[in-house]
Order: structure tokens, then C-alpha cells, then sequence
């Protein structure tokens, strides 16, 4: 195993931190000809669908990140777990997995949407996000109840589906890179009728790629028609779907502390490579099925209708081998792991239902926006499954045997699981004489959660959420704001340490930061500062076999940080994206307080774009990035994760207005480091990752 200088480390990190400093200095003192000159970067004047008002996201008191289409394809996003790894708050700590995407905003996981509808993750039933079918996705940091209902506490994600366009345009793209990863991906949109009253949209990709682990690998093909018809100037009805089916081998990235972390007794360490598996006899097939439409409706010159239907259904079939240490009758070997295997066999449905009108007028010198509605979202999973895994042998830490598979039926039991949710929420924002922004909101849900299946049990509750901010526009381009945000969560799924369902999961945070978007900086920097409480917090905790679970006994968690992030254009072909966090993490009361596992206490990234055709290089762009996590803990082992510094790099040549070729290096030095550890387990981060990229446009 790889080991970090941690000297050098934070020499690296010092001197990035600094360059990006006088970066943006230099930009800052930049000639104020040379900055007009300049058109204002998109993620300025962008909205985001997800604040439900057109409203800038340098003009909300909320921390808001987009990440738009072109940077995903810069970056060559191929995961939803990978877009915001250049965004200050957010951390991906388990590592590479083909089955489920693990984010950390803030230290806390949050909530997925498409087009503002709802996307469930309930244990191993979790949309799939497709990156190729994405036109923008944005996220809202912290809770966010009352414009959501029940949401996780990190934030809110909304992924926007590409959709039909008024102006035609097609494309298709060809990738192929190590790992035997080849994609082929087209792209059409175009008018249906003669005056473009009616135009559409297929989006169709079709990959395949191995994974990290020995043995593992996964194939996917991907859908996604949609349609849209101007009734009126004033009526638009678009319709939108998709299928997505992977079909491949699980990898399950658990190690042992002793082995990554720690040297076993004879100096060993585990290859990152090590699969405890069955790969013969291991399978992840999934299908998913999206259908649904967006109207809109102008009223008039202030007020707006909008309706969103989403309808969801998984097919999910996953047979899964991992292997732990034996925590509970530890025989000394250290060597020798417990090997548990888990399957899921079943499926859900899922639909999400939003209703609400958007007014938006002047009084004297005051602009009033509203936002009023309800939405109703029903989900429901049915399957069989055996809980967290089934005990099926031992296995040698360092050099795995695969054999037979057991034979579990006898093991599986019925589960089926319900959840429904009744939400009436408004939000009213004022902007008073053109500098004063201040909002206000409240929601009321009703939810209702019912297992039916062998372990019975029934929730039923009600929620109040409340939401408010207030922001200052100064005409020196200083935006400072104040904001206070409410959310809650209701688990539909069972806690495995008592066979009964979860209790709400309440949060709260308070945020106090500064926007900053001068007329003579073509950019931005934001500083915000965040306290987040939470209420029944999740722990990691053992079940009755002694398989890693979550469990809930009444936890507290705090979580406190700063984060400072910029964009700015340094010059006509420079633009520099850096990010810095700060988190304080803890659970827990009293003396039994402490740091929480997986959560680094600093974070920071830089990344630097630079068009060559200033230096007369017409038509090639290259950039460079780094990333750099701290140190983490493993609170129950009482051990100290080291950090890491990773590098990223891209080049991307426009041969002709046509045709453009594009290569993405991801581990550029392919680091071999720990994402993270808890409750003895630790996780490898993805090693090396090389792609190139021919796209066509006509």
C-alpha cells in the first residue's frame, strides 16, 4: 500500500491554496475594460429548477452548486457521485460501486429528484442516475423541507432530464478507455411539425466497463424519448421517459481495517483489487422505468400554474457476497473473514405529484414572489430478501478462494413496504427596493408508513416546516445573507437491530454567509458558515448475525463548517474553479460526544481551464485539477484515516465545428489511498481511470 507524505502533502495543498489565492487577486484587480469585455460565466445568471422561482443562484440566501451539461462532459461525469467533487461541502467516502451512488453534502446524505420529482433510495432500491441523459443538475445544501417535504438533511438534488429544444441539434459520441469501458451515445432533437410547435427528443446510450474488483463488471443501456407541444404561447405540455437495464457483477468495496489500514501480523496489505465475493455466481441485474410530463401554464402576466407527474418502477435482482471480520466470536485469526451473502429479489413503484401556482408582481418598490401548492408521493417496495446477508463461510483476507454457491431460499421472507406523503407548502420572497431579498415558508406533511411483510409495523405522522432567509445585494457586488432551514426523513425501510421501522430523522440548520459578484469580476466567490443539528441520527451498528447495519437509538449529530468556493474567468481563455471546507463533525451527548466516522475535517480543490488559441493553438482546451480530502476517523476503532491528494487532468481538440476529440484522466498519478472507515471497514478509492471521447454534431 501506497503511503501519503503527509509533509508534502501539505505543501501541495498550502501552494495550491495560495495560487488559487493570487488567481483570484489578479482577477480581482483586473482591468475593469478587460472584465466587461468578457460575457458573464453561465453559472451566474443560471436558475436553478429546484428553487421553484426564477430566481439567480447568486440571489438566493441558500448554498447552491449547479453543475451544468458542458461541465459534465468536460469532466466526463459518469456517475451522479462524481459531479460535485469540485463543489466545497461534498464528499464521496466508500468508493467505487456499480450498484449505488454514496454522497455526502455536509456530512449528511441528501435527496434525488428528476424535475423536481421525487427519486426513492430505500436500501438497495436507489434510482440510477444517468449522466449522459442530463442537461443540468443543482444542488440545494442543508435541508430543504419546505419545498420538498421529507428529504435527507445533505440537501436536495435535482437532476434536469434533456429535453426536446427549440432550436434542432444532434449529436453522437464514442468513448472507450481502460477497464474495457466502451460507450456509444446518441443525441437527436428536432421540430415534429413545420413551425416547431411540436419537437422532440431521443437520448439512447448503450456501455460496458469493468470494475475495480476482480471478476466484476457491469453493462448498461439507456432511453430516454421525450416530446413537447405548444398548445399556446402561453401552454406547453412536455412529455418524458426513460428505461435504463444493468446487468452485471456486484462489487462489494468492504476490507477489513487490519489488511488496508493497519498491516496484518505478517506486514501484508490487501490488494485494492481483492473481490471476497462469488463473481461466478454474484449478479446485479436492474431495470428502471421512468414516465411522466411537465405543464406549464403563463395565467397571465403574474401568475403561472405548473403540474409534474413522475411515475418510477425498479426490477431489481441482486445477489451479493462481502466478507467482514468476526467481531463478535473473534478467534485471533486475523486473517480469516466471515462471508455473508445478501439478496434482494423484487421491485417498486413509485409516483411523486406536484401541483402548484407562481405569482410574481410589483407594489410601490417591492417585488413579490409566491409559490403555493401541494404535492402527494406513494412509494412502495415488495421482495425477498434475507435482511443483511446470510453467514455462508470463511475466507483468507489475502488470498480468496471462490467455489460453489449456497443454496439461501430457505433464508429469504417476505418484505413489502409503503410509504405515503400528503405535503401543503407556500413560500413568499419580497425584493425591496432592488437590494433587499427576504423569504419566508412554511409546509405541512402527513406520512404514512406501513410494513406488511414477516416483521410488521406501522408510522404515522405529521410534520411542520419552516424556511426563511434574508439577503442584502450591495451595489459593491457584497451579498450577505442570514438563513434558517428545516427537514425531516421517514426511513421506508426496517431497522435490522430491531425489526421495526424507523423513527423521523429531524433536522435543522442555520447558515450565515456572503455572495460575492462584482461588475468588475467575471465570476464569483461565495463564503458561508453552517450549523446543522439532527435529531434520531443513523448510526453504524451490528444486527443479530453480526452484519454491519444502520440502527437508531435516539443519536444526536452536529455538524459545523465553512466553506469558501470560487469561479472566475482570470482572463479570456482562463477560468479557475476552487473550492475550500472546513467540517466539524460530531454524535452523540455529553461524554459519549465524538467525531464522527468517514467525515473530514478540510477539504479543498482546485480546477483550471486554459484555451490554447490565445497562444495560437486554435481549437484545443486543457485542464488540471486537484483534490485533496484530510484526515478522517474510524470512531469505533478509535483510528485515524490519512489524507489524500488526487489530480484529475482533460484535453479537449475542435478539429472542426463538427467534430471534437477529448481525453479525461481521472487518479491522474494513480494514487492508491483509503476513501474511508467505519465500524472496522474500510474502503479503497477508485484507482486510475483513462477515457477518450469522439463526438459529432450536425
Amino acid at each position: 500500500m501506497n503511503n501519503i507524505n503527509l509533509g508534502k502533502l501539505a505543501l501541495s495543498i498550502k501552494y495550491g491554496l495560495t495560487m488559487g489565492s493570487l488567481v483570484l487577486v489578479q482577477a480581482s484587480f483586473a482591468h475593469t475594460e478587460d472584465s466587461n469585455s468578457t460575457s458573464q460565466m453561465e453559472t451566474i445568471t443560471v436558475t436553478a429548477q429546484a428553487l421553484k422561482v426564477e430566481t439567480p443562484a447568486q440571489e438566493t440566501p441558500k448554498s447552491v452548486a449547479i453543475v451544468g451539461e458542458s461541465e459534465i462532459k468536460e469532466k466526463h461525469v459518469q456517475k451522479l457521485d462524481e459531479a460535485f467533487r469540485y463543489t466545497a461541502g461534498f464528499t464521496s467516502p466508500y468508493g467505487p460501486d456499480n450498484d449505488a451512488e454514496w454522497m455526502f453534502v455536509r456530512g449528511l446524505e441528501p435527496s434525488v429528484y428528476l424535475d423536481g420529482n421525487r427519486l426513492y433510495k430505500e436500501g438497495f432500491w436507489a434510482f440510477t442516475s444517468e449522466m449522459y441523459g442530463l442537461e443540468q443538475i443543482e444542488l440545494i445544501k442543508g435541508p430543504a423541507g419546505v419545498m420538498y417535504g421529507e428529504t435527507y438533511p445533505g440537501g436536495v438534488i435535482n437532476l434536469v432530464q434533456k429535453k426536446p429544444t427549440d432550436i434542432p441539434q444532434k449529436s453522437i459520441s464514442f468513448s472507450g478507455g481502460s477497464d474495457n469501458y466502451l460507450q456509444l451515445g446518441v443525441d437527436i432533437a428536432d421540430w415534429a411539425n413545420s413551425d416547431g410547435s411540436q419537437r422532440y427528443r431521443f437520448v439512447a446510450m448503450i456501455n460496458q466497463q469493468d470494475e475495480m474488483l476482480d471478476g466484476t463488471e457491469n453493462k448498461r443501456i439507456y432511453i430516454a424519448p421525450s416530446y413537447a407541444i405548444d398548445f399556446s404561447d402561453s401552454t406547453t405540455l412536455t412529455l418524458l421517459a426513460s428505461f435504463l437495464q444493468d446487468d452485471g457483477v456486484p462489487q462489494n468495496n468492504f476490507k477489513p481495517i487490519d489488511g488496508t489500514l493497519r498491516a496484518l501480523p505478517g506486514g501484508e496489505y490487501i490488494d485494492p483489487k481483492t473481490n471476497y465475493g462469488q463473481p461466478n455466481h454474484d449478479k446485479f441485474e436492474k431495470t428502471q422505468i421512468t414516465a411522466g410530463y411537465q405543464l406549464d401554464h403563463q395565467i397571465n402576466d403574474t401568475w403561472a400554474y405548473k403540474q409534474n407527474f413522475n411515475y418510477t418502477y425498479i426490477d431489481l435482482y441482486l445477489r451479493s457476497t462481502s466478507a467482514y471480520q468476526d467481531w463478535q466470536n473473534n478467534d485471533g485469526d486475523l486473517y480469516s473473514l466471515d462471508r455473508y451473502t445478501l439478496i434482494n429479489d423484487g421491485d417498486s413503484n413509485s409516483y411523486t405529484f406536484d401541483n402548484h401556482v407562481a405569482g410574481d408582481w410589483y407594489s410601490q418598490n417591492i417585488e413579490h414572489q409566491l409559490v403555493t401548492g401541494f404535492d402527494y408521493q406513494y412509494h412502495r417496495n415488495k421482495w425477498l430478501g434475507n435482511g443483511t446477508g446470510s453467514f455462508v463461510g470463511k475466507v483468507d483476507s489475502v488470498n480468496p478462494e471462490y467455489g460453489s454457491a449456497p443454496d439461501l431460499t430457505a433464508d429469504l421472507f417476505d418484505n413489502d413496504i409503503n410509504k405515503k406523503q400528503l405535503g401543503l407548502y407556500s413560500q413568499y420572497q419580497a425584493r425591496i427596493a432592488q437590494q433587499w431579498i427576504f423569504n419566508v415558508g412554511a409546509r405541512y406533511d402527513d406520512i404514512k408508513v406501513e410494513s406488511e411483510g414477516k416483521f410488521k409495523d406501522k408510522l404515522d405522522d405529521s410534520q411542520l416546516s419552516f424556511d426563511t432567509g434574508l439577503m442584502f445585494v450591495a451595489d459593491n457586488g457584497l451579498s450577505p445573507y442570514v438563513s434558517y432551514s428545516q427537514s425531516f426523513y421517514v426511513i421506508s425501510s426496517l431497522d435490522f437491530t430491531t425489526n421495526k421501522l424507523y423513527d423521523p430523522i429531524e433536522s435543522e440548520q442555520k447558515e450565515v454567509g456572503v455572495k460575492y459578484t462584482p461588475d468588475f469580476l467575471d465570476g464569483y466567490i461565495n463564503v458561508a458558515w453552517f450549523d446543522i443539528d439532527q435529531e434520531n441520527s443513523l448510526i453504524t451498528d451490528l444486527d443479530g448475525n453480526g452484519n454491519p447495519t444502520t440502527s437508531q437509538s435516539g443519536t444526536q449529530t452536529n455538524i459545523k463548517g465553512l466553506e469558501i468556493e470560487g469561479k472566475v474567468a482570470v482572463s479570456e481563455n482562463t477560468v479557475v474553479t476552487a473550492a475550500y471546507t472546513y467540517m466539524d463533525a460530531t454524535s452523540g451527548e455529553g461524554s459519549a460526544k465524538q467525531r464522527k466516522s468517514l467525515i473530514p475535517e478540510h477539504m479543498a480543490n482546485t480546477w483550471i481551464t486554459y484555451d490554447f488559441t490565445g497562444v495560437g493553438i486554435e481549437g484545443l482546451t486543457a485542464g488540471i485539477g486537484a483534490r485533496y480530502t484530510g484526515t478522517t476517523i474510524d470512531a469505533t476503532e478509535n483510528a485515524s484515516v490519512p489524507a489524500y491528494l488526487l489530480w484529475d487532468a482533460m484535453a479537449n481538440y475542435k478539429v472542426n465545428k463538427q467534430w471534437d476529440m477529448q481525453l479525461n484522466v481521472t487518479n491522474l498519478t494513480d494514487e492508491e489511498y483509503i476513501a474511508g472507515c467505519d465500524y472496522g471497514i474500510c474502503y479503497y478509492g477508485e484507482e486510475a481511470r483513462v477515457t477518450a471521447t469522439a463526438n459529432y454534431k450536425w
